[in-house]
């Protein structure tokens, strides 16, 4: 599982090193908060827990430093009295405290109820290195004894992380447990009519643990984004094998040998769900123009598990079928008395939409239309806090944190300079972060290298570069680690408070914008290099490239789908026939996205590639069959009948068993995988629609067309 910047930048980007290279590496950190509350968090024997707590994490591998007002307090007694200790008075202790700045001191004592203790990790080691962390401060909580009066919370964005992965991976085990059962159940309801009704679904996981060994094989990394490809990959697998699991029952039915049965198989069906396969393995590489490495890692994956699940369908399935006796009686019945309850139903509605096809046509069109110039509209959630449960604990916690201490959401400022300790450089940092504090709303305060040294100097900047090497000596380095690095990179970091929340990614991209202006209108020093960066800037322009490439990327995979088709059939009608139902179901679902208030997340961010996937192999199967029985008959009406008859219980098979697996994930109690479950089944029920009305109306009124042009050349 890869969680890292570079699943979602590109490594060789600017932003990416800017990002890594001038920020992570060098200032970034992440903390594990313990918010201490009550009326006693600035007596003695309060700061002397916070003490033995801090003195603890400092031997912790990983630990960068701890920031707290007991350490706080320390410095100045040390400073004072050459002694570094907890006063014994609560009067020398509030004297102190008075006397820190008030910048520095809120940022830990907001109020005489609420204090907190920061334990920071470098930005630069794993993940899991700083979730490895977690239970070391947990621990050194319990030992370290707060006193009746000071209560205290482990939260944060390390152990908020950390309890989401605990939630989701629990209640994901059960849904999926939930989701297997209700596909059984789904088998068991729409193909019983064949042998071994059960047997697609082991031959689809197969096909999916084969997946897994090519991903570790080939070095393709898991992300949040690719995880959803095993999701869509069963519903595509279990179609290939129902598909052929299908026609050989067929085939079966019709008398003479097994190994005959399985020669018409695949002579048949094989190149048929082949070509379904290429086409939307067409789909899926439209995802490789992504700027986001995490999307292409998701097409990759659906390429390399829609082979897998062709291979083990074909060979495997295929293989078992031929293996068993099939000439038995099954269940008091032979197999040519077995027969779909689907097929005549499908038939059915499927003669009731040709029947009026104007009406269908139109109506599909139109909302087609609408529903396209309404997905433009459908928002994309950027808060990640709003993809977890909202009465999850620890983000009850967290947000606790945040309604006290405020936003912690930044912009990062880089300065490159020949030396950023020279005052006139330290001047230019302090009255442009006052600049922007008081010019810009949306901006809660500004601190930087020269508010350290205001903080350790009085509240003075020193006039000469000694001065300022004094004093910067005095600043315990796990301070100074945020802030400079060497003499010739500083950090300003601009505090936004909860911007993800309140602006939103269009109000976030419009600060940073001006914020540009204001470095060029508010000029640094001559020869100095000043660069925005951070996570924020990072994420706008993400949710930048999901939001402008979608559509294109869309647009792309049809164009891709089209090429191949016009190369295999060398025919037009049969190259547009399979692309325009995934046109409708792709306008019908922007739409009904639009009406109901879902948004987009980077799970539903592929939903166009799943649609080509899903919408595309039902076409073409169905277009396959219709063309083989039209080989053996002059009437469309008929060939379309008995291809509807024989494949659309599979298909039908397919779908519900689809949507019954998706259901389960409807009732996930994170909003981000609800979401992912409820665009799928809808995605799936569409193309599961038009397939039998829209595209049976649009397969008969080509074909009328083309016999009537080949009549016409023919009279001419």
């Amino acid at each position: 599982m890869e969680t890292e910047t570079d699943t979602f930048v590109d490594e060789n980007t600017r932003l990416y090193q800017e990002y890594t290279r001038l920020y992570e590496d060098k200032f970034g950190t992440e903390s594990i908060v313990v918010l201490v509350e009550g009326d006693a968090v600035t007596k003695p024997e309060t700061l002397e827990a916070m003490n033995r707590l801090i003195t603890h994490m400092d031997t912790v591998n990983h630990v960068l430093g701890t920031h707290s007002i007991a350490e706080m307090v320390m410095d100045v007694e040390a400073r004072e009295t050459g002694v570094r200790r907890i006063p014994g008075s609560q009067e020398r202790i509030d004297e102190i405290l008075e006397s820190i700045d008030p910048v520095f001191r809120s940022m830990l004592l907001p109020d005489e109820r609420h204090t907190m203790i920061s334990i920071d990790m470098p930005m630069y080691i794993s993940t899991e290195d700083r979730k490895n962390v977690l239970p070391d401060v947990e621990a050194a909580v319990e030992m370290a004894d707060f006193p009746p009066g000071a209560d205290t919370i482990v939260t944060g964005n390390v152990a908020l992380g950390t309890a989401i992965q605990y939630e989701m991976n629990t209640s994901m085990g059960l849904l999926l447990a939930v989701s297997v059962l209700f596909m059984v159940l789904a088998l068991l309801l729409v193909f019983r009519h064949v042998h071994l009704s059960l047997l697609p679904l082991p031959i689809v996981l197969l096909g999916i643990i084969w997946t897994f060994g090519m991903m570790g094989f080939l070095q393709v990394p898991l992300t949040m984004v690719s995880m959803a490809a095993f999701p869509i990959l069963i519903g595509l697998g279990i179609d290939y094998a129902i598909q052929f699991h299908n026609r050989i029952e067929e085939e079966f039915q019709r008398g003479g040998s097994a190994a005959t049965a399985v020669l018409d198989t695949v002579a048949h069906t094989a190149p048929a769900v082949l070509i379904a396969l290429t086409i939307t393995g067409a789909g899926f590489f439209s995802l490789f123009t992504s700027s986001v490495p995490m999307i292409r890692d998701f097409g990759l994956l659906c390429l390399i598990g829609i082979i897998m699940c062709y291979l083990s369908a074909l060979f495997v399935g295929v293989t078992i079928l031929y293996q068993m006796e099939k000439g038995h009686i099954v269940n008091g019945e032979t197999m040519s008395e077995r027969r779909s309850a689907i097929a005549p139903l499908v038939e059915k509605s499927m003669m009731f939409f040709i029947q009026r096809w104007r009406t269908v046509l139109a109506t599909a069109l139109i909302l087609s239309l609408v529903g396209m110039y309404a997905d433009s509209q459908v928002p994309i959630e950027t808060d990640f806090k709003e993809y977890i449960p909202q009465d999850l604990p620890p983000l009850i916690q967290f947000q606790h944190l945040h309604n006290i201490f405020g936003g912690t959401d930044e912009i990062n400022i880089i300065v490159q300079a020949d030396d950023v300790t020279d005052p006139e450089m330290l001047r230019w940092m302090d009255e442009f972060g006052t600049y922007l504090t008081e010019s810009r709303e949306q901006v809660h305060g500004v601190t930087s290298l020269a508010t350290l040294v205001r903080m350790y100097n009085g509240g003075e900047i020193p006039d000469d570069r000694s001065r300022v090497e004094a004093v910067l000596n005095s600043v315990p380095d796990d301070i100074k680690y945020s802030y400079i690095d060497g003499h010739n990179i500083a950090h300003i970091n601009v505090n936004i408070g909860e911007a993800v929340r309140d602006l939103a990614q269009v109000g976030i991209k419009r600060l940073v914008g001006e914020i540009d202006k204001d470095i060029i209108w508010f000029e640094p020093p001559p020869d100095t290099s000043v660069t925005q960066t951070g996570g924020l800037v990072v994420m706008i322009t993400v949710i930048d490239a999901l939001t402008t490439g979608r559509m294109r990327m869309t647009f792309l995979g049809l164009v891709l789908i089209f090429i191949l088709l016009v190369v295999i059939y060398r025919d037009p009608i049969k190259a547009v026939l399979p692309i325009l139902p995934m046109i409708v179901v792709i306008g019908w679902m922007g739409g009904v996205m639009y009406i109901t208030g879902m948004v987009y997340t980077p799970l539903t961010a592929t939903l166009g590639a799943l649609i080509l996937g899903i919408g595309s192999e039902y076409a073409v199967l169905t277009m396959e069959r219709f063309y083989e029985e039209k080989a053996k008959t002059t009437n469309n009406i008929k060939a379309l009948k008995i291809a509807i008859g024989s494949i659309g219980a599979a298909i039908f098979a397919s779908g519900l068993t689809t949507v019954f697996g998706f259901s389960a994930l409807i009732a996930s109690p994170f909003p981000m995988n609800s979401n992912f479950g409820t665009v799928t089944v809808l995605s799936v029920i569409f193309a599961l629609f038009v397939t039998f009305s829209v595209f049976p109306v649009l397969l008969i009124r080509l074909e009328y067309w083309r016999d009537k042009r080949d009549a016409a050349k023919s009279d001419a």
